[in-house]
């Protein structure tokens, strides 16, 4: 195409064209990259993208010399609820879940969906202490959410782990860690029964 030919009316038409084109390209893209890095179902993390950005997020905690909490999170008796109620109800729990999680936590906060009924919540730049006070808002608004279930009561297992300067954990080990606790947690509960 000659653009000399042209008459100014109609360059200016197609160079807008071709600008509204380039932004829908570009939301398209945000849009894409948005969901291969969400779980569709919860608007968390996916496990991919969400271990990318917290060993990120880590190695930049450790080098600055920062404390830094993980926080595995296990829904309790999801099977159950999907026995008795259904699928569609046990997606509503980990979805209602997911919600709680994200309501409670800071913006430096994120939320990772490890797989099934499973969360990781990490903690940048955190003490245990201040995870502690985190986990005390998620509680809060577990209890008002179970008030208005009419069906069972939502309960989580968690547990956490904490990097200290110094220490000589990996990501890796961390996880394992807090995996470990959520399931002592869990444990417990199940001998209070």
């Amino acid at each position: 195409m000659n653009y000399e030919d042209m008459d100014r009316e109609t360059l200016i038409k197609i160079l807008r064209e071709k600008d509204i084109m380039l932004k829908r390209l570009c939301m398209e893209r945000e849009r894409l990259n948005y969901y291969a890095g969400t779980d569709v179902m919860t608007g968390v993390l996916n496990r991919r993208s969400g271990l990318e950005l917290l060993n990120k997020e880590f190695n930049v905690s450790k080098m600055g010399n920062k404390n830094f909490v993980v926080c595995f999170v296990d829904v309790d008796e999801l099977k159950t609820i999907n026995d008795k109620f259904g699928h569609q109800e046990g997606d509503k729990v980990l979805i209602d879940t997911a919600e709680i999680l994200k309501e409670s936590i800071r913006k430096t906060d994120f939320i990772i969906r490890m797989g099934g009924d499973e969360f990781l919540m990490v903690f940048p730049e955190t003490t245990i202490k201040e995870a502690y006070r985190i986990w005390n808002r998620i509680d809060r608004r577990l209890k008002k959410f179970n008030k208005n279930s009419k069906n069972y009561n939502l309960s989580l297992s968690f547990g956490f782990c904490e990097y200290k300067k110094g220490d000589k954990m990996s990501v890796e080990s961390l996880i394992k860690t807090a995996d470990f606790k959520m399931y002592s947690d869990k444990l417990h509960k199940k001998k209070r029964l």
